[in-house]
């Protein structure tokens, strides 16, 4: 997965475990690589999940995130 920070449009990816990475305005920020999925940031109004098969939401809509990553999950 991947997020875009809204306010500076970098789309951010963390590439391994423990691989903390930034925006350059620093409102967002991913970790965990493939291992885990971890993000957060101050507005999460302005972060825009992408998940790897193409849907995207905004990360304060917490109903649909929750119902995508379940989906991904129940796949592995």
């Amino acid at each position: 997965m991947k997020i875009k920070c809204l306010l500076c449009n970098d789309i951010i990816e963390s590439k391994n475990r423990h691989d903390l990475v930034n925006c350059n305005c620093n409102n967002c920020y991913i970790d965990g690589g493939q291992d885990y999925f971890h993000f957060g940031g101050k507005d999460f109004s302005k972060i825009l999940i992408i998940f790897d098969n193409g849907v995207e939401i905004l990360a304060n809509d917490n109903i649909r995130y929750q119902k995508e990553y379940e989906k991904i999950e129940s796949k592995k």
